[in-house]
């Protein structure tokens, strides 16, 4: 790709643009397409996605949607449910949870993709909240 993961890392993250946002979305679906032993030249995207769940939730949300735009296969879905998605939720339920539930509303996909979520560490009213408009475990 000619493009260097360690320009990431310089940026604050409040100053990366819609395309440095696209490049992690690129980088963290190549690392969930390939084989293990095939995906550490993305891996950099992975780790930086779940740093950002922690840090930059708004941000992690926008790259959540950015990886549903660029690949709405079945395994970068269930990777991204199973992942970045149920980690924002069990760190970040309530500030996101109202949206969840708009969005989940009128999008298919997202509504589906809810569907893949587990509760984990989730607190049980925003657990109930997402279970009640995710579509059906698959």
């Amino acid at each position: 790709m000619g493009y260097k993961a360690d320009s990431i890392y310089r940026l604050g993250w409040a100053k990366m643009n819609e395309l440095e946002l696209r490049k992690i979305a690129a980088a963290w679906i190549e690392v969930h397409r390939c084989s293990e032993d095939e995906n550490g030249e993305n891996f950099w995207a992975f780790i930086k996605l779940a740093e950002l769940c922690d840090s930059e939730p708004e941000v992690c949300w926008k790259v959540i949607h950015l990886i549903r735009q660029l690949d709405g296969s079945d395994k970068i879905l269930a990777n991204l449910a199973a992942g970045p998605l149920e980690d924002l939720l069990v760190r970040h339920g309530s500030d996101f949870i109202d949206r969840v539930e708009a969005l989940a509303e009128h999008d298919r996909q997202f509504k589906r993709l809810l569907g893949a979520v587990w509760q984990r560490d989730m607190p049980n009213n925003i657990w109930k909240r997402v279970k009640a408009v995710a579509g059906p475990s698959w």
